[in-house]
């Protein structure tokens, strides 16, 4: 199994509407892919940032999750949001 992990920290003006938008948009993602086994997403304002984790069976499971027209379209939502992105991709 393979754990999906990504902290972008969110941009200075994003407001509190648009986070609670991403996490309800990056969370709406589960069941729309079949290759998506779960999803969790964080705010945490202390720091600015947002976390996602999602599991997946194999590296080739989250490659066409990430190629998934449902994933791309949320990434179109995101990009403009956030000021960098972290990504962590391990074996469980």
């Amino acid at each position: 199994m393979i754990k999906h992990i990504v902290v972008w920290p969110m941009k200075d003006d994003v407001t509190d509407a648009q986070k609670t938008e991403m996490k309800l948009r990056l969370m709406a993602l589960n069941g729309k892919i079949p290759q998506l086994l779960n999803i969790e997403v964080g705010i945490d304002d202390d720091n600015g940032t947002m976390s996602l984790t999602s599991e997946f069976n194999s590296d080739a499971d989250l490659a066409t999750y990430q190629a998934h027209p449902e994933h791309q379209d949320v990434v179109a939502f995101v990009k403009p949001l956030v000021a960098g992105r972290a990504v962590c991709d391990y074996e469980i």
